[in-house]
């Protein structure tokens, strides 16, 4: 096998780049190669308005798998929350392996001396997300959600200088970047339902790569990779992506199965439908869609289809 650098295809944000090391230093451990950092930038680092109006699904991917077909780097490395379904996978690029889930759980993080249970009515809440802002909707109404997009330093910036009273992010992109002491307050998700995919970071590569094949094999996390599938597959029967307000996760039971929880919300948080289903460990993809259905049988589609019009319009 060659002794070359492996090309890692990455956003350049600090998250991304942190995420990018932690697949490069595991395939390095595996392989004896060394690794280099190819970073990209992606149409939503680029655009930092609404990212609907810019296609929503895939925007912080497309060019990052454009590199890879190009033939510019041998792997790429996503947060699996921004990955769109298999459906919709480039031709010739495959998700091969998942590393370790770290938390999925959402959080808070407020100035110094400040915490979420004091706000008060009117207080504004950042968010780029529409699943955290209808689950906060449903919960504190009398919160003002604010959008916000940015990376997380620029978030915590706007944070320190009161354009926000309080920031809701993903706990494990706090620990990866080393700022835990950040968090006030977590979310369990029986309060704040994760997103699907949430924690987990995805490594893609071509599918005539038998090598890099090979490699990838050997340090995925079986387990989440299934959970992670289960989670994909109901989001596929729904149709949705990371900019609608559908919100899942699946876990290994004690037992050796798969629980997977998920709930699809309306925009104004004021109808949130839920549903938990169970199957054996070697069938994620029929847990998901059995998840899918029953959101549908309860009213996900008409839901998702009034948020789909009222982004149109």
């Amino acid at each position: 096998m060659t002794t070359e650098p492996i090309r890692i295809a990455t956003r350049g944000s600090r998250l991304a780049l942190v995420q990018a090391r932690l697949a490069g230093d595991a395939l390095q451990k595996q392989t004896g190669r060394p690794y280099a950092l190819v970073t990209v930038k992606t149409t939503g680092d680029k655009f930092m308005g609404d990212l609907s109006k810019v296609g929503g699904k895939g925007v912080f991917v497309k060019e990052i798998e454009e590199a890879l077909q190009a033939g510019e780097a041998d792997i790429a490395v996503h947060s699996m929350k921004d990955v769109p379904g298999a459906e919709e996978q480039p031709e010739g690029l495959v998700i091969a392996a998942i590393l370790p889930r770290e938390d999925i759980r959402d959080v808070c993080v407020c100035r110094e001396g400040e915490s979420f249970v004091a706000l008060k009515p009117g207080a504004k809440v950042g968010t780029s997300s529409l699943r955290r802002a209808t689950q906060l909707k449903a919960t504190f109404p009398y919160l003002d959600i604010v959008p916000m997009r940015g990376n997380v330093d620029t978030r915590l910036e706007k944070l320190k200088n009161k354009e926000v009273d309080v920031l809701i992010l993903a706990k494990a992109g706090l620990e990866r970047l080393n700022l835990t002491n950040r968090i006030s307050e977590v979310f369990e998700p029986d309060m704040m339902c994760p997103a699907v995919g949430q924690g987990a970071i995805g490594i893609q590569c071509r599918k005539d790569d038998t090598d890099m094949l090979k490699a990838l094999a050997a340090i995925n996390d079986r387990d989440t990779f299934i959970c992670v599938s289960a989670e994909r597959a109901m989001l596929e029967v729904l149709n949705g992506n990371c900019h609608t307000p559908i919100a899942g996760y699946c876990q290994v039971t004690k037992g050796g199965n798969l629980r997977l929880i998920a709930m699809v919300a309306s925009m104004d948080g004021k109808e949130i439908i839920r549903t938990r289903q169970k199957m054996p460990y070697n069938d994620p993809a029929a847990l998901g869609v059995a998840a899918g259905k029953d959101l549908q049988a309860q009213g996900a589609d008409r839901i998702i289809a009034a948020i789909t019009q009222e982004a149109v319009a």
